[in-house]
């Protein structure tokens, strides 16, 4: 394993390793409370990024009362699904009631325990489009061309709030508003959070663009295994500056850069921060949420050397559970810390937030985005 990088004083510095570390094992008792009817002979398996997601039920299997018995290190944070392998040998995951993809069920390693594993659901074709919406929709969908064919825009503004609004633009569209068309069936409320701004009379307007499978193309600026080598996030950026800009500027008004934002999570974060420093003076704002910066051998705190926006504001955060150990989360919010730190010299303002309990999940980030809309609007 690559010891952790580090982004220090415009550097990258690599910590030396130091003595390892036994940990307890916990002995866990998994239970599945609930398990909907599965094809005579499926055999009912535990997966989770404990074991890489793998579909080989090995060792992991449920016994015939629904119990699974399994040791972890202490500190470990578990994010797991039940999975069925067929006697035809295909194998499905569990999913919503509606046949889309659930969240993972999360738990903390601090000692034995026993825990439930509620199963509502199989993924299947009905993909989760019938989820009824807990968060509002968008007020308008629209289509534009892009080099890659053609873009969905979601777009949410405050009712009777028609002409030139503050913009902010948000990455992963498709978990922005309502849930039927999110990963997982949850979303980041940006409608709600929007409104609630407005209602505090900072009314703005969301322009959310949905991806697909190819977002590690669209969002990693840097060729790696999961784009095939082949980055689009410079024809993405150009394509948001150029194409998106200008339409919406000529349909609702101009709006100057100090009151445009960008803003996104994960690998959203990472296209976030590139496309706004790679291009200063087009954002006046912009909201990192969460970034992934590893992919290319963090080939973006290379990048990042010399890169500036004077006038940008740059919003930077990080749950405390995003890794796979409280240890590992603990270093990566010191790591995302230290780059926000170096940052701050070569912008308007940085800030720095940590997500108290957060992993790596819209929850977390809806959770958050309420709290940087208020510093962009009211900073």
């Amino acid at each position: 394993m690559r010891p952790p990088t580090y982004a220090l004083a415009g550097a990258l510095a690599v910590r030396a390793p130091g003595p390892v570390m036994l940990r307890r094992m916990a002995r866990l008792r998994w239970r599945i409370s609930h398990l909907p009817p599965l094809p005579t002979g499926s055999a009912v398996f535990l997966t989770g990024d404990h074991r890489a997601w793998s579909s080989d039920p090995t060792g992991w299997t449920f016994d015939p009362a629904g119990e699974l018995l399994g040791e972890h290190p202490e500190g470990t944070l578990l994010s797991v699904k039940v999975r069925a392998r067929h006697p035809d040998g295909t194998v499905t995951e569990e999913g919503d009631a509606w046949g889309g993809r659930a969240a993972p069920h999360r738990h903390v390693v601090t000692g034995d325990a026993g825990i439930d594993l509620h199963v509502a659901g199989w993924q299947d074709a009905r993909g989760g489009l019938d989820r009824p919406a807990r968060s509002a929709p968008p007020r308008e969908e629209t289509v534009l061309e892009a080099p890659w064919g053609e873009q969905p825009v979601r777009l949410w503004w405050p009712t009777g709030q028609d002409g030139p609004l503050p913009l902010l633009i948000l990455h992963d569209g498709q978990n922005a508003f309502d849930e039927a068309p999110t990963f997982a069936g949850e979303s980041w409320d940006a409608a709600g959070a929007a409104q609630a701004l407005a209602d505090a009379g900072h009314p703005v307007r969301i322009a959310a663009l949905p991806v697909n499978h190819d977002r590690n193309r669209r969002y990693v600026p840097f060729p790696f295994e999961l784009n095939d080598f082949a980055s689009g996030a410079d024809e993405y950026a150009n394509w948001i500056r150029d194409t998106l800009l200008p339409h919406l500027h000529a349909r609702f008004g101009p709006v100057p850069a100090q009151d445009t934002a960008l803003a996104g999570s994960s690998f959203g974060g990472l296209i976030t921060a590139y496309a706004g420093l790679r291009d200063p003076g087009t954002y006046g704002t912009l909201g990192v949420f969460s970034p992934a910066v590893w992919p290319a051998d963090h080939a973006f705190l290379r990048w990042l050397a010399g890169r500036s926006d004077p006038q940008a504001r740059v919003w930077v955060d990080m749950g405390d559970h995003e890794q796979g150990t409280l240890a590992a989360s603990r270093d990566l919010v010191t790591r995302t810390r230290d780059l926000t730190a170096q940052l701050a010299p070569h912008v308007r303002e940085a800030r720095f937030t940590v997500g108290a309990g957060h992993w790596h999940d819209e929850p977390a980030w809806r959770e958050r985005l309420p709290a940087f809309l208020r510093w962009w609007r009211g900073g």
